[in-house]
């Protein structure tokens, strides 16, 4: 996050590709070395495990959130 902050600061805005329904997890980064470390330490060997409770937030609502921090405009970029 605080790359496309840097981004939106230096260019003005804040840009998502498309409608922005491409969608990023929702996990801080201690959240998910905890649920590795319980993965590694108690899963049997060979298993497949799958630490997933929510779809992700659409990328549009994160550019809309750094736009209303940073001050600037929200833009949809086109995909080419």
């Amino acid at each position: 996050m605080p790359e496309l902050i840097r981004i939106a600061e230096e260019r003005g805005s804040s840009a998502y590709i498309g409608d922005g329904s491409n969608r990023w997890p929702a996990i801080h980064r201690l959240d998910a070395a905890l649920l590795f470390r319980l993965a590694v330490e108690s899963a049997p060997a060979g298993s497949q495990l799958d630490g997933v409770q929510d779809e992700g937030i659409a990328f549009r609502d994160i550019a809309e959130a750094i736009g209303r921090h940073v001050g600037v405009p929200v833009v949809s970029i086109p995909p080419e």
